[in-house]
């Protein structure tokens, strides 16, 4: 099974939020939960640092899509597809 993980480079990172916003699955989370936390969210700002949320590699909520890469103006965050058993 194939799942994706963020990972974000913290000395290009500037806490601007826009990967937050932008991220498609974070907007239905937001959408439908009213809120962003660490259980519904893919990626948070916290402390002035991006980072991805998940609990271990079976847990991730990313999709892949991309669109936090693309809308990132530091391009601060690559996608790493893992192979999990």
């Amino acid at each position: 099974m194939q799942v994706y993980k963020l990972r974000i480079n913290r000395n290009l990172c500037t806490g601007c939020n826009v990967c937050v916003v932008s991220c498609p699955i974070n907007f239905n989370q937001l959408k439908t939960k009213g809120e962003l936390t660490d259980k519904n969210a893919v990626i948070l700002v916290r402390n002035g640092v991006a980072f991805p949320v998940y609990e271990d590699e079976r847990k991730i909520n990313c999709d892949g899509c991309g669109v936090c890469l693309k809308e990132c103006p530091q391009n601060a965050i690559k996608l790493e597809i893992i192979e999990v058993e």
